[in-house]
């Protein structure tokens, strides 16, 4: 990780921190992380910046403590038994702050494009691109009139549903490093497509980040597309009434 890289990782789990201090008090914190309230102080105020290590530890803290009862707090499932994210892709102020823990988690990979599908993606591609000074890619379903070169990926979802991806070539390079995001792991088919066409591209995948994801997902879409890359996940649901795979 850069000076620069590491720094912003420094400011944003102060920031992290003090989202902490509204839920804990300074004798909690002191007890969870080990560290005296004066110092813990010190580190909300603005006085000093923690070291390295300190902030990891305050991101992972935030993480277990905060964000992820949070997120949970906002999924809602359908009467059809589909988890709905609308709540929790709608919060600007809480995808800014897992904005900074992918930064955190991720930082060191120096992400150069964010890369999603259209739409419930976008929102969260955006934050976290702006966290790296990234630029956003979107695969979407429709070419865009006047693009003319395209990587095109088919999905097949079943044997009577195929769709198409499609990305424009000036928007991805070889070798620029690429982090793939979504809301939401269902099957993983989404996820895998947006991967083939990162593939399609040269680019190098340095990670994919969901905010959810179904249970043993993840764990297949690591067995399907053998990337030597993090595929990390805010939260893991179980299956609900109905398992859809877009």
């Amino acid at each position: 990780m850069s000076r620069v890289a590491d720094v912003k990782s420094r400011i944003s789990s102060v920031e992290l921190l003090a989202t902490l201090k509204e839920s804990y008090s300074y004798r909690e914190l002191s007890s969870i992380l080990g560290l005296s309230a004066p110092i813990l102080s010190r580190y909300v105020r603005g006085h000093v910046l923690p070291s390295s290590s300190r902030s990891e530890k305050f991101v992972a803290v935030f993480r277990e403590k905060v964000l992820r009862k949070m997120i949970t707090e906002r999924i809602r499932v359908t009467n059809e038994g589909a988890y709905d994210m609308t709540k929790v892709i709608s919060d600007v102020g809480l995808l800014r702050q897992i904005a900074k823990v992918v930064y955190s988690e991720f930082g060191p990979s120096q992400v150069q494009k964010v890369q999603t599908m259209e739409v419930d993606g976008v929102p969260l591609a955006v934050e976290i691109a702006g966290e790296f000074n990234a630029d956003v890619v979107i695969a979407k379903e429709e070419r865009d009139l006047g693009i003319d070169q395209f990587y095109e990926q088919r999905i097949v979802y079943s044997p009577d549903a195929v769709k198409y991806l499609y990305i424009a070539r000036e928007s991805l390079k070889k070798g620029e490093h690429v982090l793939i995001v979504d809301d939401l792991i269902r099957s993983g088919i989404t996820i895998d497509a947006l991967a083939r066409l990162a593939e399609r591209a040269k680019a190098r995948i340095v990670g994919i980040f969901t905010i959810a994801a179904m249970d043993q997902s993840i764990a297949k879409l690591k067995s399907k597309l053998n990337l030597n890359c993090p595929i990390e996940s805010l939260v893991t649901l179980e299956k609900a009434a109905k398992h859809y795979t877009f």
